[in-house]
């Protein structure tokens, strides 16, 4: 269950606890209309803002450091498996990504991310929050060298359409162009890395990985960081030199401009 789905069904049994049988019946003890109620039971809308929250808990007996908690998630639009892995992220000095099949995360673009979200079966307004979350983490490229690796099917596999894919590539290039980025692609014979994802972040308190794909999970624990670093190792000592590599990211590119 994702944050906003918690959130919806705490106020939907808080409001039935409470004995308001109807949205309605709530709705005239706020003060507000039905579907600002109705709203805000919804998992497929924004989350209440502070002042309805407050009213909510007021009014049913939540707890309202509760309702503000899964709010405050809700509104981030960072998936719970995902919230351990930010700290590390962002105050890290050296990143590392991995990805074999789609460009990650921190060097997408917003129409690459929404179309990603839409396969995935987000509704526009929670494809619209996750979407600023990830570009509110793309800020830590402009301070901190950031290695990434990624498949050659990453450069091919359509996402969205041709004229999102141009746009992606290009967005990569320029990436790749920045003297602390390096962008290294695996070539398609390769079959290193096959597991899936990986993330390091090294910072002032140690190393932390993040493999979602392989184990879903993110540890600093020394066995765990010690694979990852393995594995990473490989991958690099597998793909292909920067330039060599922005030269096949930039053929994309045109390729895929032709198609738009």
């Amino acid at each position: 269950m994702t944050p906003r789905e918690e959130l919806a069904d705490v106020l939907q049994r808080a409001r039935a606890e409470a004995g308001y049988g109807s949205q309605g019946a709530l709705a005239k003890r706020l003060n507000v209309s039905r579907p600002v109620i109705s709203k805000a039971e919804s998992a497929s809308q924004p989350p209440p803002s502070d002042a309805i929250l407050a009213a909510w808990a007021g009014a049913t007996g939540a707890p309202l450091d509760r309702l503000n908690e899964l709010a405050e998630r809700a509104r981030s639009g960072v998936p719970d498996w995902f919230v351990p892995w930010l700290g590390p992220e962002s105050g890290a000095t050296l990143l590392r990504y991995w990805s074999p099949f789609i460009v990650p995360g921190i060097a997408q673009i917003k129409a690459y991310m929404h179309a990603l979200f839409e396969d995935e079966g987000h509704l526009l307004g929670q494809a619209e929050e996750m979407a600023s979350a990830r570009l509110q983490r793309q800020q830590v490229i402009e301070r901190i060298p950031v290695t990434i690796i990624i498949g050659y099917h990453a450069l091919y596999r359509v996402v969205g359409s041709p004229a999102v894919m141009s746009a992606q590539m290009g967005h990569l290039a320029t990436l790749a162009e920045r003297s602390m980025v390096a962008v290294h692609v695996l070539p398609e014979n390769v079959t290193t890395g096959s597991y899936g994802e990986l993330g390091i972040a090294t910072g002032g308190d140690g190393t932390t990985v993040s493999m979602p794909t392989l184990q879903d999970i993110t540890s600093t624990e020394p066995k765990m960081v010690s694979k990852a670093l393995v594995a990473w190792e490989r991958l690099l000592g597998a793909a292909m030199p920067r330039q060599d590599s922005l030269t096949l990211i930039r053929s994309a590119e045109r390729s895929w401009k032709e198609r738009a």
